[in-house]
């Protein structure tokens, strides 16, 4: 077998996996400069497969080969996963145009299937189809949710390359494919990064090692300090020590971020995002948040932020808490930053590539400028750090981070 036909098949114009996987990446950065959508339409022909039993998996798959193939355009890029999972990617559509593809799928099948097969009922393959589009899914999961997207009711999505015997899935992501919620809606956008071989696993390994590692030593290390900040904090205002807001990190995933509590308790929340939606439209400029001849987008002189709050942010000891978050896997130590799903809301499509990767307490954007650096700037050096990652990387943030957190430079 030549080079050429382990790219693809030239009698089927399908993809193999990998490079399936290329496409999907190379598709996604096109969208984040253009703005123009794609969908990914994903079918798991798994249930089919166990109701027919009689039947040869690979004559079901040429069946719906040759449907697909007829039925969708040249640009269209085609690939199974597996012998259950078919990927259909179909660049400059909105998901308005993958229902459409489903519903002739739908008809289409069910016909081939009467023909070759003798199929006397009706298959509903919409009930094992995902519809995904690209920015939507990754930005807005709640609009999917009105709309009533098809998807999938399996119990659990499976990671690329690990099938299990007996019809059951190992998962690297845990989700719920019914009802929709933000991971369904994102996690085949990004399957690309769920590409396992043994230098991935191993890099992946070695980093959360380091995060373990370091954010234990962190915790015993500051342990004392951070009982300290958890006193004053609590004898000094009304309310709980810890501050908890509902963040996006690693493919759209929400969490629960943590942070000493710096502001005073129930402040309104809107004055911070106003602030965002303004930088977003650049209604603003650095120059313009409350202190002259102070270069951030960074709100100045807010008053909801206690006296002891200022202290920790300008020394950044109200990050401590992170520590937890790297612990639990939801962060990493070197990372961008994770935002509030309304600073991700308010992003332009390009930005959305921050959700590739799992965020960090420190990172290029705290490292050259903290928040002495436009607000655009910040996302670009986060989207540089995600293009050049490596393990030598993190390491030098790390070491550079330290000098910078005992001198507070660049801290609001």
């Amino acid at each position: 077998m030549n080079e050429e036909t382990t790219v693809i098949d030239m009698n089927t114009g399908f993809y193999d996996w990998p490079f399936f996987n290329i496409r999907l990446r190379e598709e996604r950065r096109r969208t984040e400069r253009s703005g123009s959508p794609f969908s990914l339409l994903t079918l798991d022909i798994s249930d089919l497969i166990e109701k027919r039993p009689k039947l040869k998996i690979h004559q079901m798959k040429k069946v719906i080969t040759n449907i697909v193939r007829e039925n969708t355009r040249d640009i269209d890029i085609k690939g199974w996963h597996d012998d259950r999972t078919l990927n259909i990617l179909m660049p400059e559509t909105p998901i308005s145009g993958a229902y459409l593809l489903a519903e002739k799928l739908q008809e289409k099948v069910n016909n081939g299937f009467r023909t070759f097969f003798g199929f006397d009922n009706v298959v509903d393959l919409k009930k094992n189809m995902l519809i995904t589009s690209y920015p939507e899914a990754a930005k807005n999961s709640e609009e999917f949710s009105e709309s009533e997207p098809l998807v999938a009711k399996k119990s659990v999505a499976t990671s690329p390359g690990k099938w299990a015997n007996k019809g059951k899935t190992t998962t690297i992501l845990k989700m719920q494919w019914s009802p929709p919620n933000q991971m369904t809606l994102a996690w085949p956008l990004y399957s690309d990064l769920l590409e396992e071989s043994a230098l991935i696993n191993v890099q992946k390994w070695i980093k959360r090692a380091i995060d373990i590692i370091g954010a234990v030593i962190g915790i015993v290390l500051f342990g004392p300090l951070m009982l300290i900040i958890a006193t004053l904090t609590k004898i000094t205002s009304p309310g709980p020590i810890l501050f908890r807001q509902e963040r996006m990190g690693f493919l759209g995933k929400k969490f629960i971020f943590l942070k000493f509590r710096s502001m005073f308790y129930n402040c309104d929340q809107a004055v911070h995002q106003e602030h965002v939606r303004r930088l977003a439209n650049n209604e603003i400029t650095p120059f313009e948040n409350g202190k002259k001849n102070i270069f951030s987008y960074k709100l100045q002189n807010d008053e909801r932020v206690t006296k002891i709050g200022r202290f920790l942010r300008r020394t950044s000891l109200d990050e401590l808490p992170q520590l937890l978050n790297v612990l639990k896997g939801d962060m990493s130590l070197v990372g961008p930053r994770p935002y509030p799903v309304y600073q991700i809301e308010n992003c332009s499509f390009w930005q959305h590539s921050r959700l590739s990767i799992k965020p960090g307490v420190t990172g290029l954007a705290q490292l050259y400028g903290r928040y002495n650096i436009t607000y655009t700037d910040a996302y670009r050096l986060d989207l540089q750090y995600i293009k050049k990652w490596s393990l030598w990387l993190d390491f030098k943030i790390l070491i550079k981070t330290v000098p910078l957190f005992i001198s507070g430079r660049g801290a609001q």
